[in-house]
């Protein structure tokens, strides 16, 4: 097995069909990849319709796994714990891919490296480019440069901790890839609200000397009113 897409999902009903059609176009080897679900805490019809899905799409590799982690940490953590594929992708189940040769591109790039940074990427419809910001579905990790490294329980920009974390191992070699492959759904709206309401819980945790829930980085700095003791 050459790829696990890790795929979290909590309650994405609307979204998910959108997400593993472009996975399912690649134009990849079928046989030469996995799709790991993994059901986060869902109350709504997720599982239902990935199911509906599955059954169309019959030559394609999917499991199904469950957990009660509430953090996209932790749900990526199960994936991980149950990966059999010799190199890592993650994708948001909200997010989707933009080029069916997305896969082949990443694999042939990680020739000779056991990483790949992808620059380029499309929000909303415009073409961005992030390449320094240490977003998670940006990169294309081996999985045995991950090794037994797994993602904090943190809320928010645990990915970027778990990237960093990667990013510094000594043995770390990477490829750059300039084609924009992923789509990522931004609501500045929904992100900002989600924000102030993990440094809310921070504040309050800290006040019983336990740790934030947070990564801070300049967004979440400017983000809005987003003091730690923001009611």
């Amino acid at each position: 097995m050459k790829i696990s897409v890790i795929i979290p999902v909590h309650n994405l009903e609307r979204e998910i069909t959108q997400c593993l059609n472009t996975v399912a176009a690649q134009d990849f080897d079928k046989s030469q990849y996995e799709i790991l679900i993994v059901l986060d805490s869902c109350t709504d019809g997720s599982e239902s319709v990935i199911n509906q899905w599955l059954n169309v799409h019959r030559d394609v590799n999917l499991r199904i796994f469950y957990s009660q982690c509430k953090t996209p940490g932790g749900a990526r953590n199960v994936g991980l714990n149950n990966a059999s594929g010799e190199y890592i992708m993650f994708i948001d189940g909200d997010d989707y891919l933009i080029n069916n040769s997305a896969m082949a591109l990443l694999y042939e790039a990680v020739q000779g490296h056991n990483a790949v940074r992808v620059t380029d990427h499309e929000i909303n419809c415009n073409h961005v480019k992030f390449s320094n910001r240490l977003t998670l579905w940006l990169h294309f990790f081996s999985k045995e440069l991950i090794g037994h490294d797994r993602f904090t329980d943190m809320l928010l920009n645990e990915d970027y901790e778990f990237v960093k974390r990667i990013r510094s191992k000594s043995g770390y070699n990477e490829a750059i890839l300039s084609v924009p492959l992923y789509h990522y759904n931004y609501d500045e709206e929904r992100m900002i609200r989600r924000i102030k309401e993990v440094r809310k819980l921070s504040y309050e945790r800290r006040q019983q000397n336990l740790p934030a829930l947070y990564v801070s980085d300049g967004f979440i700095a400017t983000a809005g009113d987003l003091s730690d003791n923001a009611r």
